[in-house]
């Protein structure tokens, strides 16, 4: 399938496993591409999903960046977000969406598991690892150390907290959970997620993983702030 009809599956089989009374309001950003969106896919887009709203970025901003401009769009009590291919199985996001309608938490975090880290290319795998230990090293009171996967949730305390993280690419995830965790009323709680079949993970390139490790730097700085 193409991946707007991938969109339009996967908003499906989320939305029939929610309770009927629940509204979903689906964001999409594009991050400054010039190619890819086509005006027939944002037709078919809007024709199969009853709550869609586009955000069309002239310049890239990041994945960090992209995600604010669409949750400081949002307008519904919970915010769950997510890559546009949605690597994870689907059951993972309404165990989230579950936890977050009874108000167990203010925001609930995807942890990856040893099984999820084996279909890593090895340099991704080597730096998600790294991280982590970091995490544990630099980051004593990150109440969840694993912080970059792509699937979290949040209500409007969450939401709060999450406009107020400025890194452009990945570790925003990372800035935003250790936001949540110095906060003092911000209740955070997490899910294992699983990948779907037919999932392949691209290297990161050794340019990114420099810009990622003077991010972490700059969130270390900021921790006392």
């Amino acid at each position: 399938m193409s991946w707007e009809r991938d969109l339009v599956h996967y908003y499906r089989e989320f939305v029939v496993k929610l309770p009927k009374e629940t509204i979903v309001s689906v964001y999409l950003v594009n991050d400054g591409s010039s190619r890819g969106v086509e005006s027939t896919h944002l037709d078919y887009l809007r024709q199969e999903i009853p709550r869609f709203t586009f955000i069309d970025l002239p310049k890239n901003l990041g994945k960090g960046g992209a995600l604010r401009q669409a949750v400081a769009k949002t307008t519904g009590d919970i915010v769950i977000y997510t890559d546009a291919d949605y690597p994870y199985q689907i059951q993972n996001a309404v165990d989230m969406f579950g936890r977050l309608e009874r108000d167990e938490a203010d925001v609930v975090v995807g942890v990856r598991d040893e099984q999820y880290y084996d279909q890593l290319p090895l340099p991704r795998k080597i730096f998600s690892l790294s991280l982590k230990v970091m995490n544990y090293l630099f980051f004593p009171r990150l109440k969840v150390k694993d912080t970059q996967s792509g699937l979290k949730g949040f209500n409007q305390k969450g939401k709060e907290i999450f406009l107020k993280t400025k890194i452009p690419a990945f570790l925003f995830d990372m800035e935003f959970l250790v936001l949540a965790s110095n906060a003092k009323n911000i209740r955070i709680s997490w899910i294992y997620v699983e990948l779907r079949e037919g999932i392949h993970f691209s290297s990161m390139r050794l340019k990114t993983i420099l810009t990622e490790l003077a991010n972490f730097g700059l969130i270390l700085l900021r921790r006392g702030n």
